[in-house]
């Protein structure tokens, strides 16, 4: 972990002597604090990683998560109190002059009660573009994690699709694939699983509801798997029955669309210009418009973990990034193609991580 703190600290202006990664409660947790800590278990409300630029790292930690911070090897500052973790809080501001927060992770609050705690000299500066920029180069151990996370949504999908027939609705298929994703390994689901079936489809955030699934529908499915803190993001577009012209088109159209953006996936590369290749193969086809979101975004210890890739995105491919591949058409009233990859960036070629069919599939 010493080596990703001394990432961090490069890519700031020099001046800062100390970072601090500060939690709330659930939802407000800053994965970053699991990234510089290595922590795979615990919630860690309330508490704090301090980091400093020779790459160490302290954790102040409530009693209820310190059998779990222990495994990290690092020195431990339990507290039972609030008061004690305000103590504790204090004895890690003190003597520092400019100290970076990760401001797109936390609370007012919360900077707050670090702001009345601090020294009176000292300086907050925020460094979450950096925290950004680092977390975005992916190491060996977070491409592993992906990678497994990515596997496990993929066979859990295949093992899923005998499930999803004429009846049965889109929530229950939905609990089948998180059903799978789990008994396969996964902690949870890397985020609420999208089943939108028929005319469903056509909404790109739909989740799953009481629909009943009927013979010729298209269903679009958006899943991933959460592993050791680290995401999958996959979507497959499925037709229960034999796919008509207008479903075979639309997915083709899609399918030709993500082949071109991955074509486009080298170091180099500006996102807006992978956005670009799917969105301009899309809009020269009867489905021109209706591509309606970007291309991707990065993906790691969240599901949109910094980056993005769409049609105003500066920024700069390289390699060990990840990045989602995901066009889609969607017409309101019909249904919607998604298909939706993860991609690691290389020296070379980009490479798929995850596995599962992507053909249109009747079942």
């Amino acid at each position: 972990m010493r080596d990703r703190i001394r990432r961090i600290f490069r890519n700031l202006a020099d001046g800062v002597d100390l970072i601090v990664f500060l939690n709330s409660v659930e939802p407000h947790i800053d994965m970053s604090f699991f990234y510089a800590t290595g922590l795979t278990d615990g919630l860690f409300e309330g508490c704090a990683a301090w980091l400093t630029p020779d790459g160490g790292c302290h954790i102040t930690t409530s009693a209820l998560e310190e059998e779990a911070a222990k495994k990290t090897g690092l020195p431990l500052h339990v507290f039972r109190t609030r008061d004690e973790a305000s103590a504790r809080f204090r004895y890690h501001l003190k003597g520092h002059r400019k100290i970076g927060v990760n401001a797109a992770e936390l609370t007012h609050g919360a900077f707050e009660r670090l702001r009345k705690l601090a020294p009176r000299s000292a300086r907050f500066v925020d460094v979450s573009e950096a925290v950004m920029k680092t977390r975005l180069v992916k190491d060996p151990e977070e491409i592993e994690r992906i990678q497994r996370a990515c596997e496990i949504a993929s066979s859990a999908f295949v093992e899923t699709l005998p499930f999803i027939r004429t009846g049965v609705t889109e929530a229950e298929v939905a609990a089948e694939l998180v059903y799978r994703m789990q008994q396969n390994g996964a902690t949870a689901p890397s985020f609420r699983t999208i089943v939108g079936s028929g005319p469903n489809g056509a909404e790109p955030h739909y989740t799953a509801g009481p629909r009943k699934i009927q013979r010729g529908d298209m269903i679009v499915i958006d899943f991933g798997a959460f592993y050791r803190m680290y995401c999958s993001d996959i979507t497959r577009t499925v037709v229960v029955g034999k796919a008509s012209a207008e479903q075979r088109r639309m997915h083709d159209t899609v399918a030709r669309a993500q082949a071109a953006a991955l074509a486009a996936m080298r170091p180099g590369r500006r996102g807006k210009s992978v956005d670009a290749a799917a969105r301009s193969l899309i809009d020269h086809t009867k489905f021109k418009g209706r591509f309606i979101h970007g291309l991707g975004h990065s993906i790691g210890l969240a599901v949109h973990d910094g980056g993005a890739l769409n049609a105003s995105s500066d920024l700069i491919l390289r390699p060990n990034m990840v990045f989602t591949d995901e066009p889609g058409v969607y017409v309101p009233g019909f249904g919607g193609v998604r298909i939706e990859d993860d991609v690691l960036i290389t020296k070379g070629a980009p490479r798929y991580l995850s596995a599962a069919p992507r053909e249109l599939i009747e079942l």
